[in-house]
């Protein structure tokens, strides 16, 4: 039998809510079984976003920013190195010189030299280059204790603002705006960091209002919501959980961009990736725009993403673009080989035996290993702990688990029972990044499959695929994908709609140099044809001939736009052979090579 050999689990829910706007039982089975409980939640407008003010320390820091003007202080932005530090970097700079500030930089560390958080070399650096009197922290900070001490020893003023788990201490900072912290009552604790500063620079517009600051100086009050676009990217980007303020936030923000009134970089970025931003998505953000910024944080300095995002000038942008493209696809080729040679090492593992596999070579590039680990989490269904050359003594590495694992606390019962095992860790739930010896790390593999099998067991885990359940053939309509799409946005712990179907297989081809098959499928019971587009083939499908197979698909619905008319497409997930209803199957060469994914 030919099959993808996912675990399809059927999402669950409780039809005991009053949401008198979902009529439909389908939209009503999605909208429920994502934990919406009331009509407060589906309400995406401006104003029911939360206030500001449950966030703790937040008027303090506006007091703090708005003395800092009125002096003309030296104010720098130390951010981070991947999207959500960039957006936020972009953000505080363009909010503040909006609003009047003609003396805020920024300073982002380089990830392989200095690391993650404001150190003490950092402070030093802002300090000597930039006259830095008072420093902000954006996506960073709540655990740079010594870059604290040391900004206090010289006089420097420190507003941190985080949105990562704090300790039960945290810096001595003058101000810190973080959600996450001890005692903090604020809501949505899955704010990105780019939404904390937003919050923070959206309370230091009213309280400069509140005192003349605009009226003064002839500055028009700037619109808080036309800087939710970079909330939007650098939200996705860090894969937050979409919480009904996240997606409000997230919703405006697309909405930006597609009316093209917000960043002028986002609409050339996609406009040069072949993407109409008229048309943008959640998935353009996380798989054109997200990837071609991060890109350079990687293997670069993240400080041309930044500039990118600070240029109001069409020609500076293309140019920058231009840049972003090339550093892309240099990132690609040392995935690309990094992956090869993992999958190498891979092949010589006994894969039966291990519930988890730990990497590291040392052509490992630092800035590439998570994306490899996800890619080879996906692959394997295990977790997976991939490390690169740090120094001549340490290699740091990124790990990212699997459903029903939690990688942070797997991190910390190592650190726990092995004290001097791991010098430094950090991260959540699914993801995270550690930095051990490299004699250790015989000790850390052990250690980590020992954690790993406590939760577990001793095999592989499941590839889990949730799903909404089967989907009748009168809903394969472009106004009911369309009525999904305005439920959305879509993304982490609010996941767009996998449906289940039976469908019989008209006609199938590969294409692409055999990495995707397209489909013609009629559902059962029906004579209409629908595309199903099955991207990354894995092995047990190559060279399968489908023709006339009974199949059952688990896919999403989506609208294509070809040459300016839309049809409907299935995204498929997972495919099983249910029956094969002609002669015997004859396997099916690639064809029609040259068709691209986008002309089918």
């Amino acid at each position: 039998m030919v099959e993808i050999n996912s675990k399809i689990v059927r999402r669950k829910f409780e039809d005991s809510c009053l949401l008198p706007e979902v009529s439909d039982p389908y939209l009503r089975r999605i909208v429920l079984s994502r934990g919406v409980k009331n009509s407060s939640e589906l309400d995406l407008s401006l104003k029911s976003m939360l206030h500001y003010s449950s966030l703790t320390g937040i008027e303090k820091a506006s007091e703090l920013l708005y003395d800092a003007m009125l002096r003309r202080l030296n104010i720098v932005v130390v951010g981070d190195y991947d999207v959500d530090g960039a957006t936020s970097t972009a953000l505080a700079v363009r909010v503040l010189r909006r609003f009047g500030c003609e003396n805020v930089s920024y300073f982002i560390p380089d990830r392989v030299s200095m690391g993650y958080g404001l150190s003490a070399e950092i402070v030093d650096i802002v300090h000597q280059q930039h006259g830095a009197e008072l420093i902000i922290t954006v996506d960073n900070g709540i655990t740079s204790f010594e870059g604290a001490v040391r900004a206090r020893e010289l006089g420097i003023k420190l507003l941190i603002t985080d949105h990562h788990l704090s300790s039960e201490t945290v810096p001595d900072a003058d101000v810190i705006v973080n959600p996450n912290q001890n005692g903090c009552p604020f809501p949505s604790k899955a704010i990105a960091g780019v939404g904390v500063i937003f919050y923070v620079m959206a309370a230091l517009r009213a309280l400069l209002s509140a005192r003349g600051w605009f009226e003064a100086r002839g500055i028009r009050v700037p619109l808080m919501s036309s800087y939710l676009d970079l909330v939007a990217v650098g939200s996705l980007a860090d894969v937050v959980s979409l919480d009904c303020n996240n997606r409000i936030m997230i919703r405006h923000g697309i909405e930006q961009i597609r009316r093209g009134t917000g960043n002028p970089s986002f609409p050339i970025i996609l406009f040069r990736s072949s993407r109409a931003p008229s048309q943008a998505s959640e998935s353009d953000i996380c798989h054109l725009i997200a990837p071609l910024l991060n890109a350079v944080g990687r293997i670069d300095n993240m400080s041309l993403s930044i500039e990118c995002l600070l240029s109001d000038d069409p020609a500076r942008i293309n140019m920058i673009v231009d840049e972003l493209q090339n550093v892309n696809v240099r990132r690609r080729e040392i995935e690309n080989q990094m992956r090869s040679t993992a999958v190498g090492l891979i092949e010589g593992m006994d894969l039966g035996r291990l519930n988890s596999i730990v990497l590291f070579d040392p052509s490992f590039h630092q800035g590439v290993i998570g994306i490899v680990a996800s890619r080879l989490k996906d692959m394997y269904s295990r977790p997976i702990a991939v490390f690169a050359p740090s120094s001549d003594d340490e290699i740091k590495g990124s790990v990212r688990s699997v459903t029903g694992l939690n990688m942070k606390t797997v991190l910390e019962n190592i650190s726990r029972n092995c004290p001097d095992l791991i010098l430094r860790y950090g991260g959540h739930a699914m993801a995270a990044g550690l930095t051990i010896r490299r004699s250790g790390l015989d000790a850390f593999t052990e250690a980590f499959r020992s954690e790993v099998a406590a939760v577990i067991g001793n095999g592989g885990a499941d590839r889990i695929l949730y799903t909404d359940g089967y989907l009748p053939a009168d809903h394969l309509t472009l106004d009911f994908v369309r009525a999904i799409k305005f439920l959305g946005p879509w993304g982490t712990n609010f996941e767009y709609p996998v449906f289940e179907g039976d469908f019989l297989v008209q006609r199938c081809r590969f294409i692409n140099e055999c990495r995707h098959l397209r489909l013609s499928v009629s559902p059962e019971g029906s004579t209409l044809e629908y595309c199903a587009m099955l991207f990354n083939i894995p092995p047990q499908i190559q060279g399968a001939d489908l023709r006339q197979c009974r199949v059952k698909l688990c896919y999403r619905l989506e609208l294509n736009n070809w040459r300016g008319s839309f049809y409907l497409q299935l995204i498929v997930e997972d495919l099983t052979v249910i029956e094969r209803l002609s002669a015997d199957p004859v396997l099916c060469g690639c064809q029609d090579q040259s068709v691209s994914a986008s002309q089918v």
